[in-house]
């Protein structure tokens, strides 16, 4: 079980918390169609070492996260409050439940950079978006 504790966490220039075994990453919500785009719901890219050099203008369905591993060596990704777009969290954090309509291979980047990390496909399925403070989680 992953806690974000105050106590527990330091604070970068983006005033994002993270602890030691925790990396940033942009998170691109979607399902990639045959032209590359990404559109509707799913989990479509993730680019990790996020730096604090981000572009200014957002869109929805772009959001930063913090990827972790779970004590069973799976995915686990908390998106912070701070610096999320309203629309962001309307159209994908809104309800319980969080929908991936189409299994998600993680890259071989995210892969090397997240410590103890043992999945390498995100399944299809629906997975439950847990409210925190500062944000929520989604374990995969």
């Amino acid at each position: 079980m992953i806690a974000h504790l105050e106590s527990d966490v330091v604070t970068r220039h983006a005033q994002i918390p993270f602890t030691s075994s925790t990396i940033l990453a942009d998170i691109e919500f979607g399902t990639r169609n045959r032209d590359g785009d990404c559109v509707n719901i799913g989990i479509c890219r993730i680019q990790p070492n996020v730096n604090s050099s981000r572009p200014l203008h957002r869109r929805c369905p772009v959001v930063t996260g913090e990827l972790s591993a779970g004590e069973n060596g799976c995915l686990s990704i908390f998106f912070p409050h701070d610096g999320m777009l309203p629309c962001t969290a309307r159209a994908f954090f809104s309800h319980w439940l969080f929908p991936l309509p189409v299994a998600y291979v993680l890259p071989e980047n995210v892969l090397q950079a997240v410590p103890g990390l043992q999945q390498t496909i995100l399944p299809a399925g629906t997975y439950s978006i847990k409210r925190v403070a500062g944000g929520y989680v989604i374990r995969f």
